[in-house]
């Protein structure tokens, strides 16, 4: 049963179990890691990637980060990032998806089935097409209006970052 969600360009959701879309978010991450100018929005993804080390799952599809208490799901709205976040994000799971392929291990299958649907989600949204043709929820969820993560630049000319 899905218990994380992430929320794509026009409302659809990509849900699965929250210790595949931990895995997921990860391996995209490792590889926003290396993007030119990626950097800032790679460690601000970092605070929705469960460490098995050092975080504790809270039973309900997030985690306890034990060196602040702060409980983390890891659940995101990819509206609420500036666009070339966004960029980094699609890019990140493109090239995780062909590491994955490249790397031709069995035990990454499940990762590469998710990676290929986000991806399909992604081709769709930017072909217009409806987002009810593939969407893992009932309807659409609109959008917050919310600003996350870096680049985000108020009117005082300060950044605003995840609180």
């Amino acid at each position: 049963m899905a218990s994380c969600f992430w929320y794509l360009e026009d409302g659809r959701g990509f849900a699965n179990r929250w210790s595949g879309m931990f895995h997921l978010l990860k391996i995209i991450n490792e590889e926003i890691r290396q993007l030119k100018g990626a950097l800032a929005f790679a460690e601000y993804l970092d605070s929705y990637i469960w460490n098995e080390e050092t975080d504790e799952y809270d039973g309900h599809g997030g985690f306890i980060r034990k060196s602040t208490g702060e409980n983390i799901f890891p659940e995101f709205d990819l509206r609420e990032f500036i666009p070339e976040n966004r960029t980094f994000f699609w890019e990140g799971a493109q090239l995780a998806l062909n590491r994955l392929i490249l790397a031709n291990d069995e035990a990454s299958e499940g990762l590469i089935y998710l990676l290929k649907k986000l991806l399909d989600m992604h081709k769709r949204i930017k072909r217009g097409e409806v987002p009810q043709l593939l969407n893992d929820l009932i309807g659409t969820t609109p959008g917050t209006g919310k600003k996350m993560g870096p680049g985000w630049v108020s009117n005082d000319n300060e950044k605003t970052r995840r609180t």
